[in-house]
């Protein structure tokens, strides 16, 4: 008789809890946030007086307010936004003892690398650490990289438009920067593209499993970066894009093995003799590159002046000008076809905002980021990982994209800190820069600085706050960037000698900007030129909006000058004498300011004054013809 069969025992089973599922909208919030942060690199405003940051900047935002709603990935670590927080003490103090607080506070024109703009760079470097760190799923390194190409594409068609003599975008410069506006800055956001797009596209044509339409669209993209770097005939842009080359193939035999090291090598090579050999093969860039151009040879010994002059200004101020604040340090080497608003060199544009201190700061925040970074890319394993080695949301293609990327931000960051040696930070190529050294730092999601809130419903408000408090700050930079509107119509009225309509532009975007004393001596500027030329009106108008501008930037050398023309214009000559003496002491290698005061000079029976400040003028100008005529005149005049 056969026994009953007994079942068999289950063993009970520990259940795995299972990740709360993420909301659509936070998803798409994520995906949004990193399409923005990318184009913000390449958008421009058409009708704007400067067409080219400001509206960069307020897209940027707007990628922030959306990075706040997503799902965090990441963090930035506890040293970092220590080491930022005291980097932000001490440009603050420096911006306070400056010349000009309230004006460098907010920032100046045209890049406003104040308020306006740092938070930008921070926030753009937050998001990246936000969306993109450790616990980042594939899918969002994969719409990074989509982004990239997208931009890189685009950038790249508008180079080669450009290259051929279409000016798809208004410029009557010879080297017009593409979507950048500035061919320096081209060059190297060409040569970040192709950090980030270069072992995406090794991984296509090596992987059997990736589509050829994203082959194509990705190859397609890096070729066009690469095209972009040098159509933009950059000397940065180019040494960046080696440098670039050089990291990447670098990182990549460290990790391989054998012979996949020799084809490494011939890789690299064929790149870097495509990227020369291009660089030779375009006239302009061919030119450049050699120094046979006069454009070329004048730009690398201005280089070596602007850092002398800083150098300079360094030296008098060793706790640095505060941002934005060497334009009118430097005013005494300025001339009235040279004013700058930067150093052309990161070091000495560190330095100039925060003296010695801000410089150790800065540089050990770097350097530190960096071994982090590379840290973080040598733990990623190359092979596929055991479970135990990996957590439950860590996977092989996860950590493949997540070392690529790491790799191609440490490039990217390589390139773009070589380009800032002869170059000044700007959003096309900074808010990328920032974007990915986010990436690089990164935490995971549970690290960092968090406010310990007992309860889900304190901890949701928190976070509401916080996004609404950037949605309230993205709209403001909007409204900062809708005066460039205005500001570019009284221009173009003034020119014109439309007064009216001009008065009634600029107090449009005064209204919007009445922080902006900049904005007012544009204005000043404007009216200036038009009562220079004779229009009836303009004169009066021009001393006005002077006087706006020197409330809150005194000894601005361009707003004295156009002071000096209206007070003498509206028949003030006493006025327009007293407003030069000091501005000629203030500028003194300013030849056009030099002929103005001998005009002023001779029309106050001054005729030795005059001859001296002729004289003067042509030492500094030989070829200037207004002073070439007041000589004719003067030498007919008894001594």
């Amino acid at each position: 008789m056969m026994s009953k069969a007994i079942p068999a025992t289950r063993m009970p089973q520990r259940q795995v809890p299972r990740p709360a599922a993420i909301p659509p909208a936070r998803r798409r919030a994520a995906t949004a946030a990193l399409w923005l942060l990318i184009a913000s690199s390449i958008v421009f405003l058409p009708d704007a007086f400067v067409r080219w940051f400001l509206p960069k900047d307020a897209l940027a935002a707007i990628a922030v307010a959306l990075a706040s709603v997503a799902v965090a990935r990441g963090r930035l670590p506890r040293w970092f936004v220590a080491a930022a927080s005291s980097a932000l003490a001490l440009a603050l103090l420096s911006v306070l003892i400056s010349a000009a607080p309230g004006v460098q506070l907010m920032g100046r024109w045209p890049r406003y690398e104040g308020l306006v703009t740092l938070p930008v760079y921070f926030g753009a470097l937050w998001a990246g650490a936000r969306l993109l760190g450790p616990g980042a799923p594939a899918d969002s390194l994969r719409t990074l990289v989509r982004a990239i190409a997208t931009a890189a594409i685009a950038l790249g068609l508008v180079s080669l438009l450009e290259a051929v003599g279409a000016r798809p975008i208004a410029t009557d410069l010879a080297r017009p920067g593409s979507l950048t506006g500035n061919a320096t800055d081209q060059g190297v956001l060409g040569a970040i593209f192709c950090a980030m797009l270069m072992l995406p596209v090794l991984r296509a044509w090596t992987n059997p499993r990736t589509g050829l339409a994203e082959r194509v669209w990705l190859s397609t993209a890096l070729v066009l970066a690469v095209a972009t770097v040098i159509l933009s005939a950059s000397r940065a842009g180019l040494l960046a894009a080696v440098l670039v080359l050089g990291i990447l193939m670098a990182l990549e035999i460290v990790r391989s093995s054998g012979r996949q090291r020799l084809r490494l090598v011939g890789i690299a090579t064929l790149a870097g003799m495509l990227l020369i050999g291009g660089a030779l093969a375009v006239p302009f860039t061919r030119n450049r590159v050699l120094g046979a151009s006069p454009l070329s040879t004048q730009s690398l010994e201005g280089r070596f002046t602007f850092w002398s002059d800083a150098a300079g200004v360094v030296a008098e101020h060793p706790l640095g000008v505060g941002v934005s604040g060497f334009l009118n340090a430097n005013a005494g080497n300025s001339t009235s076809e040279s004013v700058l608003d930067s150093p052309h060199n990161g070091v000495l544009q560190v330095l100039l905002a925060g003296g010695i201190p801000l410089l150790i700061v800065v540089g050990g925040l770097f350097i530190t980021a960096a071994v982090f970074g590379l840290r973080s890319w040598r733990r990623l394993p190359n092979a596929e990982p055991t479970a135990a080695m990996r957590g439950p949301a860590a996977s092989p293609k996860t950590d493949a994209a997540r070392r690529d990327v790491l790799a191609g931000s440490l490039a990217a960051l390589g390139g773009f800190g070589v380009a800032l040696l002869t170059h000044f930070t700007a959003p096309s190529t900074t808010i990328v820069a920032a974007l990915l050294l986010g990436i690089l730092v990164a935490g995971r999601p549970e690290g960092g600085l968090r406010i310990r809130l007992r309860s889900s419903s304190q901890r949701r408000t928190a976070a509401a706050g916080r996004s609404i408090l950037l949605a309230v700050w993205s709209i403001w930079l909007i409204v900062v960037v809708s005066a460039e509107v205005p500001l570019a119509t009284g221009v173009e009225h003034a020119a014109r000698g439309e007064i009216a309509a001009a008065e009634s532009a600029f107090s449009t975007a005064s209204a919007i900007r009445p922080w902006d004393a900049d904005l007012s001596g544009i204005a000043a500027q404007s009216f200036a030129a038009a009562a220079d030329a004779g229009v009836p009106g303009a004169s009066a108008r021009a001393i006005d909006w002077a006087e706006r501008s020197r409330v809150g930037l005194p000894h601005t050398v361009a707003t004295e000058r156009a002071l000096a023309v209206g007070q003498f214009t509206e028949g003030d000559v006493a006025g327009a004498a007293k407003t030069l003496a000091p501005l000629v002491e203030l500028a003194p290698q300013d030849a056009a300011i030099a002929v103005q005061n001998a005009i002023v000079l001779y029309t106050n029976q001054d005729a030795a004054g005059a001859r001296r400040e002729v004289e003067r003028a042509l030492k500094l100008d030989p070829d200037n013809e207004v002073a070439l005529q007041l000589a004719a005149i003067l030498r007919t005049q008894p001594e």
